[in-house]
């Protein structure tokens, strides 16, 4: 009997919230603007990624979307607001690959992602590189693994953060190569990038889009991606699978969340309106502009993604002996 109550109770409060049955409520989503949280500083891949479809999906939705920057603490302090949030469709989160990461990384934190976060859509993706600044003598992999044999301990790669997905990719390529490398860890891959374009560090794990321009520029040289295959930009760049390491076989990507709780005709309503969102040309167009492969997913099969994600680095992580503090 409890079971049964309880199972009504939620459907009446589904019904209530999403078809307007509420005295002084309007059905969603015309009760007030939709934030998305993003736990990235603004100007980042993340931060534009959700600019770009928060202005889409105000469109749809005939809401105002604002984008809410909310840096710190690894992701941690954004992802926390997410969960903390009501769960009636008015706050959503711009999710990465990091953001997955923080049940491992961080398993003091009350919040946890799997359990307290549920996806709504897939959006993009990105190849994490493996990039050799241009003062630097490195030219390949092969040129990395052997001068790190030579100098143990000596060579340093940057990255946006400590346990972020380029910091596992970094030690587990170590690892996987046996050798012993130094991170570097920065509060974002602007610094990173900076540094290793200016030679203070000679090696950068970071995502592929900002390290695209940066080849460009003619100062910093692509050695590696991590993707399944290589990137269409850079056909001549082999994948670590190519050179021996198929383990490391993944992406930065990026998505929208809610908090687990939030009602399923929500949930599916911006599921729908995300998989016509990114179908327009001038959205694919945009991202593909960042660096950003757009990869729509769907709220059921992005959340089944989600899980496995989490799954995947509670099982990886111990095995690296990372240093998270």
């Amino acid at each position: 009997m409890r079971n049964s109550y309880q199972k009504t109770k939620q459907y009446i409060a589904t019904l209530t919230l999403c078809m307007g049955m509420s005295a002084g409520h309007a059905a969603w989503p015309n009760d007030g603007p939709i934030r998305i949280i993003v736990p990235q500083a603004a100007g980042g891949t993340n931060d534009t990624v959700a600019r770009i479809i928060g202005v889409e999906l105000g469109k749809a939705l005939k809401q105002t979307v604002i984008v809410d920057n909310r840096a710190g603490a690894g992701g941690a302090i954004g992802t926390q607001a997410m969960t903390q949030s009501k769960p009636d469709g008015y706050t959503l989160g711009l999710a990465s690959d990091s953001a997955s990461l923080l049940d491992v990384v961080r398993p003091t934190l009350s919040i946890k992602f799997k359990r307290n976060l549920r996806g709504l859509a897939m959006i993009g993706d990105q190849p994490i590189s493996v990039s050799v600044s241009a003062k630097a003598p490195y030219k390949s992999v092969a040129d990395i693994v052997s001068a790190a044999k030579a100098r143990s301990g000596e060579i340093a790669y940057g990255t946006s953060g400590v346990g972020t997905s380029q910091h596992i990719v970094g030690e587990w390529f170590a690892k996987l190569a046996s050798i012993k490398l130094i991170h570097v860890p920065y509060k974002g891959g602007g610094q990173a990038t900076t540094d290793v374009v200016s030679g203070q560090v000679p090696l950068a794990v970071l995502g592929l889009a900002p390290m695209l321009a940066q080849e460009k520029n003619g100062g910093v040289r692509i050695v590696a991606v991590t993707s399944p295959q290589r990137h269409v930009a850079l056909p001549n760049v082999p994948t670590l699978t190519e050179l021996g390491f198929p383990q490391i076989a993944l992406t930065q990507w990026a998505g929208l969340v809610a908090p687990r709780e939030t009602p399923a005709p929500i949930v599916q309503r911006i599921s729908d309106e995300m998989v016509k969102i990114l179908a327009m040309p001038e959205v694919r167009k945009h991202l593909s502009e960042i660096g950003v492969d757009p990869r729509p997913m769907p709220a059921a099969q992005f959340d089944k993604f989600l899980q496995d994600t989490v799954d995947g680095w509670a099982k990886l992580v111990p095995t690296l002996n990372l240093k998270l503090d």
